[in-house]
């Protein structure tokens, strides 16, 4: 069995293109794995454990990733951490054990800039990115490497995180940054990409969001309003939002992205519609970032041999 850690999967130095072009191939082909919904156990009131099972048959892979949320940070370090065990279909026994916080991260990045791509308007002159954290940084990592036209960045004024994180890609040319004091002066945007863990009540009145805008609320909460507004809204998976508040209600107007991907239903149709999309991270992208990286690492890893029952009667 490998054993895949953090530093050996960030040494890999792998391109924004190439997991962007991992993550498009995942919306091509999700019907053709299988995929239950995430199951959540929850501690206290913030901490929680999600398992997040799924297969993909013609890989002879399946898995499932395992996601810790400590109660509080402890010693400094990240509050949430994950981990993916791999295993063929075919036989028995553990292919690998590795990170997942390296392939969560870039996985959620990699799926908001392809939501934002795929989802906005013809020309979008700006772009919000509210809650400059990780998940943030992810987001634009790949949305500046793959959209090559100019854009307003614009970013909200807390502490000095709006710096920061301006200070991170400035050196792109084709991003100009703007810092906002208002959550309604940056929400009023082409494009609104929510990288904030919690919100407790929607976070703007729904007239402060234009026309043609396009809304993507990296962990799903705080726009709750924008589900009956809004002209369209697009989600990963129906199993996982069926939970919803609204879900009876925009259910008639619910898109699926890996449809649009497959060109059976348009995204946009115009330039006047605004849209919410719904992509809280499903396992597919995990585990098909896991198989890939697994590929690459090959027998560059740490192994350890594991013993299995070598005759059907053990007992």
């Amino acid at each position: 069995m490998k054993i895949i850690d953090f530093n050996k999967i960030k040494s890999l130095n792998l391109s924004a293109e190439e997991m962007y072009r991992w993550t498009a191939d995942v919306w091509k082909l999700q019907d053709t794995f299988v995929l239950p919904a995430k199951t959540k156990m929850w501690q206290g009131d913030s901490g929680r454990y999600i398992t997040m099972p799924c297969i993909l048959p013609q890989y002879d892979i399946a898995g499932v990733k395992f996601i810790c949320r400590n109660v509080d940070d402890a010693d400094g370090l990240p509050a949430r951490n994950s981990n993916i065990m791999l295993q063929n279909c075919s036989k028995h026994g553990l292919l690998a054990v590795m990170d997942g916080t390296y392939i969560t991260s870039m996985r959620t990045g990699a799926n908001a800039a392809y939501n934002a791509i795929t989802f906005s308007k013809s020309t979008p002159q700006t772009l919000a990115v509210y809650g400059l954290g990780l998940a943030a940084r992810a987001f634009m990592f790949f949305y500046s490497a793959v959209y090559k036209q100019p854009i307003t960045v614009k970013v909200l004024r807390y502490k000095n995180q709006a710096e920061l994180f301006i200070e991170e890609f400035k050196s792109n040319e084709l991003l100009n940054f703007q810092i906002c004091d208002s959550l309604e002066e940056l929400f009023c945007s082409d494009i609104v990409v929510s990288c904030v863990s919690f919100a407790r009540k929607e976070l703007c009145d729904i007239s402060v969001y234009p026309e043609g805008c396009t809304v993507i609320p990296v962990h799903t909460s705080g726009f709750q309003n924008c589900d009956l507004a809004f002209d369209k809204v697009v989600v990963d998976d129906i199993e996982h939002v069926k939970g919803y508040r609204y879900f009876d209600e925009f259910q008639n107007k619910m898109l699926r992205i890996t449809d649009v991907a497959n060109k059976k239903v348009k995204g946009r149709d115009n330039d006047w519609q605004r849209m919410v999309v719904y992509d809280g991270g499903i396992a597919l992208h995990d585990l098909y970032f896991a198989m890939k990286i697994l590929e690459k690492v090959g027998e560059d890893c740490t192994q350890i041999p594991m013993s299995y029952p070598e005759e059907r009667f053990w007992i």
